[in-house]
């Protein structure tokens, strides 16, 4: 099937609002951080997908080295 293109799209116009945040002296508001939410849960991943040999399948948010090193550990029975 076909993209749309601009022709295909109808005619409208785009709005914005201006509402400062009353929490700082410039009224800024941060949209950036959107970007960064899927980074953690990917990071675990990460961490499991490594550790998936030694048969751990889960560990317990917030990742800290001493719960990866622990799940180690108890993977190699110690």
């Amino acid at each position: 099937y076909a993209m749309p293109r601009a022709d295909d799209l109808p005619r409208f116009e785009t709005d914005r609002t201006v509402t400062p945040c009353p929490h700082n002296p410039l009224g800024a508001k941060g949209a950036g951080e959107a970007g960064t939410i899927a980074a953690t849960p990917a990071v675990v991943n990460a961490v499991i997908d490594a550790l998936w040999p030694l048969g751990v399948r889960h560990l317990e948010m917030p990742l800290t080295p001493q719960r990866v090193w622990q799940a180690i550990q108890s993977a190699n029975g110690n």
